[in-house]
């Protein structure tokens, strides 16, 4: 990413060894937020978000590089923040298939959940510092790419705060 005021960064571990860094998010504002998945160590930019807040309103957009074949197609979607009083709920929309993403009013936990209500992905906060913020990855499907959670934490969680380091360890 290029010029613009530096916002939240994650990194992307495979397992819970941190010397297998799998994948790197940056977060820029300029002026909205953007946020780049590159793979590691090569650098390789798989997927793009752009984040509009205005007011309550959160919204984001996303392409993600298909990347389980050698088309080199890049996919576009949508995330969208509903409100309720006791959970964080978003709507993911890519490729005509719908994603709910759900956490419960001071629960750790966020869960994924495809159209039949199975539940396909979760990711909770393990360590929480002033500087750090850890999440265990747990993906049970190959039904969407991993590309999708892995931004659809980083929208939600930039919304919230913008200035720490997060660390993610996938466990497959």
């Amino acid at each position: 990413m290029d010029a613009g005021l530096k916002a939240g960064q994650f990194s992307i571990y495979l397992g819970n060894n941190e010397d297998h860094l799998r994948y790197r998010i940056e977060s820029f504002y300029n002026p909205m937020q953007q946020i780049e998945l590159c793979t590691y160590p090569y650098n390789n930019v798989i997927g793009k978000l752009n984040v509009r807040q205005l007011g309550i309103f959160h919204e984001a957009r996303f392409e993600i590089l298909q990347t389980r074949n050698t088309s080199n197609l890049w996919f576009t979607g949508n995330i969208k923040r509903q409100y309720t009083w006791f959970a964080d709920k978003y709507i993911i929309n890519f490729a005509e298939r719908r994603i709910k993403m759900r956490r419960r009013i001071f629960s750790l936990t966020f869960k994924f959940y495809n159209e039949v209500k199975k539940l396909i992905a979760l990711f909770r906060m393990r360590v929480f510092t002033v500087t750090v913020i850890k999440y265990d990855v747990k993906i049970f499907s190959n039904e969407f790419p991993d590309s999708i959670y892995l931004l659809a934490l980083a929208a939600h969680d930039n919304k919230r705060t913008k200035i720490y380091n997060r660390s993610l360890h996938r466990h497959s």
